[in-house]
């Protein structure tokens, strides 16, 4: 009996470290932004109204292609999930005991390790996309110098009133990524709606990550930069960045006359997920906590993939 309790603890403990390694990634802002890559990379390499087909008429070598775009993404942003722990792991062990280093899910030494194979998985996926997409080295220093924004952001700019600055160039970066990587072939002037959409989307993710630990940064004299704004002022630019959005896909809905069920689905989605996280905000006396910084990413998320989307599947 005793055996078997030890190897069930010794299972426990395994599956823990486990599931453990991903939360350290942040998973579900990794997911996010990756089926957003994946999205908007169909959209590149097989151009407007290819949605409803899917992968119909898609090589072998395009698959393949797609999938070391994807691993490319998801590795990269779990790299930079595992770095922000790794360097916050003293202070989260102050005041947010929750995080996936503090409280023993996984240890410092493992994570640096876990994060250091992120990277050369990363590192190894876009070579792989490099020489699959015929760009040679190009694509490999691309990634890494857009790697170097979330790491200015990580190592400096975290704790500053210029932390939503790495934001702002990042997630316009991954559209660029796209277009480099799958060509210009099947590009339309209108897909420039991409670039406001990924920078507006910096705004609300970034302020709604920060929040939650508002007080502690406060107390601790971290003035990043929902500090800097205040915590009113920056609730209201979050909500704004959110709110805008629906106003863009408005817009490109109208302009561009593009699928109207697939617009209602989108809107009517994502203001469900946006009006239950006001009910939340409200029950919590307008505290934005981690919570609810999972209804707001769920709600960008629903709001920037209808965008792709419904570009995707072209005019009626």
């Amino acid at each position: 009996m005793a055996e078997t309790v030890n190897q069930q603890e010794i299972r426990f403990k395994f599956v823990k470290r486990f599931v453990g390694l991903f939360r350290l990634m942040h998973i579900l802002p990794v997911i996010t932004v990756t089926t957003i890559g994946t999205f908007i990379a169909i959209l590149i390499l097989k151009g407007t109204e290819t949605f409803a087909e899917l992968f119909q008429n898609i090589t072998k070598n395009e698959i393949l292609l797609l999938v070391f775009f994807i691993l490319t993404i998801f590795f990269q942003e779990g790299f930079l999930g595992i770095q922000n722990d790794y360097i916050d792991r003293e202070i989260d062990a102050e005041y947010n005991k929750s995080k996936t280093i503090p409280d023993g899910w996984v240890s410092p030494n493992i994570a640096f390790w876990w994060g250091i194979v992120c990277y050369l998985l990363f590192t190894g996926f876009s070579a792989a996309a490099g020489i699959w997409a015929d760009k040679g080295f190009w694509i490999i220093s691309f990634v890494q110098g857009a790697t170097l924004t979330g790491i200015f952001y990580n190592l400096y700019a975290k704790h500053r009133p210029i932390s939503i600055v790495p934001y702002m160039l990042g997630f316009p970066l991954i559209p660029v990524f796209a277009w480099l990587t799958f060509g210009f072939d099947n590009f339309e002037l209108w897909h420039l709606w991409m670039l406001p959409v990924m920078f507006l989307t910096s705004f609300p993710a970034h302020i709604a990550n920060e929040l939650p630990d508002f007080d502690h940064d406060v107390k601790h004299e971290k003035k990043n930069f929902a500090v800097f704004l205040g915590y009113k002022l920056a609730t209201i630019i979050y909500w704004l960045g959110i709110i805008l959005l629906e106003v863009i896909l408005l817009i490109v809905f109208l302009v561009y006359k593009l699928n109207p069920i697939t617009y209602a689905i989108v809107v009517s989605l994502s203001l469900l997920i946006g009006l239950s996280a006001v009910f939340f905000l409200w029950k919590n006396e307008w505290k934005t906590n981690t919570f609810l910084f999972n209804i707001v990413t769920s709600c960008i998320g629903v709001e920037v993939l209808g965008f792709y989307i419904m570009i995707g599947l072209g005019t009626v």
